[in-house]
Parts: structure tokens; C-alpha cells; sequence
């Protein structure tokens, strides 16, 4: 399999995922940014199959209809620290993107994905494509704070706050049920300057929640005091 998988065109090669909030604004935007290249290499190689939304057990947990946003989300960042820690073990990297790509929103992203790239070609793009090519940039937009998921999920209801989206944050997608889920990262050189606060947003698809965005809070680096108990978390349904 292709070596520089989470190469972007014109990106310098994350290849240990340790970039900054500044450098990710261009992962965050990779679909964007993709679909400028004239040819994508990683896609002449990729295994690239139709999203589908289902039960999956990830973490140790079952990810069902009655899982909620902040068992979606540990399973996600589970899944991003063994793709990180696989290193050159292609086929280590290969299963967690796997579970990344069982967690997507697929729906909502190709929605999102057309909109941003080519909203007068949205025929010529297919979901496979646009769920792969966003999936493929949430390990990168998060590695360099990888440090910061090492926990359990017991720990998750003190990590993790959940907000409620109103409809007027939806950005045109309907009447689409909403979660984010926000998380304080530290920076693993230690600089304060450089924690921010991850957040995670969800959607309903097939009775499911589903990660649709990764990436950063802009308006702050820590949640508020009162904001870093998310409250009670359900004991979860287990695999």
C-alpha cells in the first residue's frame, strides 16, 4: 500500500503527525485543498469502498443506536492514537483507518465535502471519495496532541463536555440532529501557548451518532471550569 498515505499534495509529509493548530488549518481544509491537486496519488491506491453506517465495536465499545457522543468520540480518538502508534506498520495503519472510517458521518460529510470543493459538479463526486479523503485527515489535524487521549473511557465524562446544537448552526443541512463534543489537548512541548481545545462534531444518520468534523475550538484553548465535567456518562455497552 501507498507509503504517504496522509501525504496531501503540497503538504510537508506528517509523517509523525506532529503538527500545530497552525499547520493543521491545511489538513482541516484537506478536502478543499485535495481537490485543487491534479492528480491524487493516494487514491490510485486506495481501497475505496462504499460508507456504510453501522453497529461497529470499537475501543471495547458497542457502537450502536443507543451509544452516545461521548463513546463515539473515545472510540475515535482510540482509533487515531493506534493509527499514529502503527508508525510504518501499513497494515496496523490500514485497521485503525478503518475504525475511523466505521465512525464517519457519510451523509453529512459528502454534503459538507461538495459544498466546499464543487457544488456545480456534485454529480461527478462520488461519497466513497469524499467520506475517504476527509476521513484520511482527522489522524494528522489531531496527532500532535495525541498525549492528551490517553485515558479511559471511565475518565471521559471528566474530560469531555457535549453541546447541543440549535438549528440555526447547521448550516443549511436540514433538520439534522447535532452534537459537538469538546475536549482540552495540551501541547506535549509543554507550552501553554499552544493547548487548544479539540472539538468533535456528531450527527445522527441511520439512528446513529456519527462523527461528521474534526478539528479545533477557534474562540478558546481551555473550557471553562464549569464546563470540563460533561456530567454522568451511561456505563457503556461493551463487545
Amino acid at each position: 500500500r501507498d507509503a504517504g498515505r496522509y501525504k496531501p499534495c503540497g503538504v510537508r509529509d506528517p509523517g509523525r503527525y506532529n503538527m500545530r493548530p497552525v499547520e493543521t488549518a491545511l489538513v482541516i481544509l484537506g478536502p478543499v485543498f485535495l481537490a485543487a491537486c491534479k492528480q491524487d496519488a493516494r487514491l490510485a491506491d486506495a481501497r475505496l469502498r462504499d460508507p456504510v453506517v453501522k453497529d461497529v465495536t470499537i475501543a471495547g465499545l458497542t457502537l450502536d443506536k443507543n451509544a452516545t457522543p461521548e463513546m463515539v468520540t473515545f472510540a475515535l480518538l482510540q482509533a487515531i492514537k493506534e493509527d499514529l502508534a502503527a508508525g510504518k506498520d501499513l497494515e496496523a495503519r490500514e485497521r485503525a483507518f478503518d475504525k475511523q472510517f466505521d465512525l464517519a458521518a457519510p451523509s453529512a460529510i459528502h454534503a459538507q465535502y461538495i459544498r466546499a470543493v464543487a457544488p456545480q459538479h456534485a454529480e461527478l463526486i462520488e461519497p466513497r471519495e469524499s467520506v475517504y479523503k476527509t476521513v484520511r485527515t482527522w489522524a494528522p489535524t489531531l496527532g500532535h496532541y495525541v498525549g492528551s487521549f490517553d485515558f479511559s473511557f471511565e475518565e471521559a465524562g471528566q474530560r469531555m463536555r457535549v453541546l447541543n446544537v440549535s438549528a440555526s448552526s447547521r448550516r443549511g443541512r436540514g433538520n439534522v440532529e447535532e452534537r459537538h463534543v469538546l475536549l482540552e489537548a495540551r501541547d506535549p512541548d509543554g507550552d501553554p501557548n499552544a493547548a487548544v481545545v479539540v472539538k468533535v462534531q456528531l450527527v445522527r444518520e441511520e439512528g446513529r451518532w456519527r462523527v461528521w468534523w474534526v478539528g479545533f475550538e477557534r474562540s478558546t484553548r481551555h473550557l471553562p471550569t464549569d464546563q470540563r465535567v460533561g456530567g454522568t456518562i451511561p456505563a457503556p455497552k461493551t463487545g
